[in-house]
């Protein structure tokens, strides 16, 4: 087994991490990130990442000492990384926590970071008469439907999150496969599985005596979303008591992946910066209009059309216009409307303009 320990360098962990600590182990790289700031909360992120899987990171909320303290305990890899963690959770030290004036979301809509959301979750959950709970996002290929990417937020016993990831139980889960396909809600005793399953023998365990899941879609992108909430209670006693608000946990886990899509959406144009113009054309050229037809929407010449292309096919890292709307369709940057002042409109379309 080989470990090697880096700190954070400019190209490592995410870009408003406060501290990020890294590990190759068994030939995964394995990364700690305190994310937030005293006045909002922290978060830690785990990400692991390895040769021919997908990337799995945990999002936990770092308020609870309890709860953090068996987020490393419960740890695969927890001998491994004990200094790690306590490097990384060094950033969160008693007195930088201001729990006063802490914000209580009460949609995801007000949710400034996934600290929040897991507030939101966890206190919504708990009225709903759930004891655990953890959102799922699946990142899937538009193509064949492979996972690249599973994000967790732990709402719930961290023993379950990790063994779940560790175990690679997201890619033969049965209500993920459910989720895949369908947006009913769904209860776990109505999943037909051997007497040997995982589930069955593994939930209990972990708190999960009944568990109901709720899937989540949108038309327009390929991640979709799974709210796994449960009670230690056997069904149907457990499952009863949680059904009984099945509208309400269905309608959260809807906010929750609505969120992360349309935060990935705002990420990925801020990284593109793409002008109102330049969306237009994509627009336009993803529908099978050509430089003719761009030309006559924005009111400027077909040279000045020309020019906007290489712009755009610069920023998309693309050969051709035609290549540069398919990603821009695929990254949902020409679904969601372009938020956007009238007069700067018209100032982008005359700026254009002039060029030709």
């Amino acid at each position: 087994m080989t470990r090697i320990f880096k700190p954070r360098q400019a190209d490592q962990g995410p870009p408003d991490a406060v501290q990020v600590r890294q590990a190759f182990i068994e030939g995964r790289r394995v990364s700690l990130s305190v994310l937030g700031d005293g006045a909002h909360g922290f978060r830690l992120e785990r990400r692991r990442q390895g040769c021919d899987e997908p990337v799995s990171v945990l999002h936990l909320d770092l308020q609870d000492g309890a709860q953090v303290q068996a987020f490393i305990d419960n740890d695969p890899y927890a001998p491994l990384l004990k200094n790690e963690y306590r490097a990384a959770l060094d950033t969160v030290a008693e007195g930088e926590w201001q729990a006063e004036g802490e914000r209580m979301p009460e949609f995801a809509s007000e949710c400034d970071s996934e600290r929040d959301l897991l507030v939101l979750m966890r206190n919504f959950t708990r009225a709903c008469g759930a004891a655990n709970c953890y959102y799922h996002w699946f990142c899937a290929q538009e193509e064949g439907g492979e996972i690249t990417r599973h994000d967790m937020l732990v709402g719930g016993a961290p023993s379950w999150a990790h063994r779940y990831v560790h175990q690679h139980w997201y890619l033969n889960d049965p209500a993920v496969a459910h989720a895949r396909e369908n947006t009913q809600p769904l209860r776990g005793s109505s999943l037909v599985l051997p007497a040997h399953h995982w589930l069955l023998q593994s939930g209990p365990e972990h708190g999960l005596g009944s568990c109901l899941f709720f899937p989540a879609h949108r038309r327009d992108d390929t991640t979709f979303g799974l709210l796994h909430v449960s009670t230690p209670l056997a069904p149907p006693q457990g499952e009863d008591h949680l059904w009984r608000n099945r509208r309400l946990l269905r309608g959260l886990a809807n906010e929750l992946l609505e969120w992360r899509v349309l935060r990935g959406r705002q990420e990925l144009a801020r990284q593109l910066s793409l002008s109102y113009t330049e969306v237009v054309a994509l627009r336009m050229v993803e529908r099978g209009g050509n430089a003719r037809h761009v030309a006559e929407e924005l009111k400027i010449g077909e040279r000045a059309v020309y020019q906007l292309f290489v712009a755009i096919n610069r920023k998309l890292n693309s050969k051709h216009i035609k290549s540069s709307a398919s990603k821009a369709k695929q990254c949902g940057l020409l679904s969601s409307p372009v938020q956007t002042v009238q007069t700067e409109e018209k100032k982008a379309a005359t700026d254009i303009s002039q060029t030709s």
